[in-house]
């Protein structure tokens, strides 16, 4: 088998050519392939027979792969590498829910912030191995504007807050007082009807239906009824109860109620700062007496006739 290839470069030419196109080397027509290969593995001088246009072939280099992970051939810039962006992104997460959520009461964007910071600078430092660098900036921002959120509500809250414990309190000592009322009219009814001349318990003010089974314990107020003999004592029998007294004290001072009140046979309703003890006769009254201060008062007033017995 003949061969067109060339002894000296290893071009393989057109059939009939007499020179190499690379080299000018005359081309021995007909040498068998295998002295034509071992002809091109040897290289030539420069200039040997091929004139000044020859050039010897450049050796084969191994490029290293710089793709591959780990080991000295590794590259900082190897694409495709998956950058580590978990606390950038726990950052932004955190960020987000801050925003609508008062900054997850205050800790969390602190978090948040911290997290964030770390990956800016780990991402400066390291940007071959930690990401997310935007996803972090985005993340203090968040954070920081969640915190933000917090002080106008922080301020309304200080300012409403108080407003509204001091509404609910005035409402339940409101109410304490209609109570008082409502006792107090309790007896009187009591006395000129079941109690003959003498003042109920509070059970026994119930058992006749004159109030509620509740009225022990009514919007953050206890109230406790007294029986008394003539002379202030505590009437064990039930003829000597010529006397009674209510005392209405707050459940929870300065957050159910601040003012005890008191209220006895004379219709006149008392009230003191007491720090959630009992109020006393001694007391100053509400203002005045609720017959002259609440008209509605009179549709409930003792029947005709009924007067409180007065010590002697």
């Amino acid at each position: 088998m003949t061969s067109n290839r060339c002894q000296h470069c290893g071009l393989v030419n057109f059939a009939g050519t007499a020179e190499c196109r690379r080299c000018n080397a005359p081309i021995a027509w007909g040498a068998e392939g295998g002295a034509s290969q071992s002809a091109f593995t040897s290289q030539p001088a420069i200039g040997a027979g091929g004139g000044p246009s020859y050039q010897p072939q450049q050796p084969f280099q191994v490029v290293p792969n710089y793709g591959a992970t780990g080991g000295a051939d590794a590259s900082p810039y190897a694409q495709g590498r998956k950058l580590r962006s978990g606390l950038a992104t726990a950052s932004l997460v955190l960020g987000i829910l801050g925003v609508f959520s008062l900054g997850i009461l205050l800790i969390g964007s602190v978090i948040g912030i911290i997290l964030g910071v770390r990956a800016v600078l780990k991402a400066n430092r390291e940007p071959y191995v930690y990401g997310g660098k935007g996803v972090a900036i985005g993340g203090i921002v968040a954070n920081s504007f969640a915190i933000l959120t917090i002080v106008p509500v922080a301020l309304i809250a200080a300012i409403a807050i108080p407003n509204l414990l001091m509404a609910r309190m005035a409402a339940n000592e409101a109410s304490a007082i209609g109570h008082l009322r409502t006792l107090a009219t309790a007896e009187a009814t009591y006395q000129a009807t079941v109690g003959a001349g003498s003042y109920g318990s509070m059970q026994e003010l119930i058992a006749a239906g004159t109030i509620a089974a509740n009225s022990a314990s009514k919007n953050g107020y206890q109230f406790k009824v007294r029986l008394l003999d003539l002379n202030g004592n505590a009437a064990f029998r039930a003829g000597d109860a010529v006397r009674f007294e209510v005392v209405a004290m707050p459940d929870s001072y300065r957050s159910t109620g601040r003012r005890s009140f008191y209220v006895s046979e004379n219709f006149v309703i008392r009230c003191a700062d007491k720090s959630g003890k009992e109020a006393t006769s001694s007391d100053p009254p509400v203002d005045e007496s609720f017959r002259e201060q609440e008209p509605a008062f009179e549709q409930v007033r003792p029947p005709r006739g009924y007067a409180p017995r007065r010590r002697d």
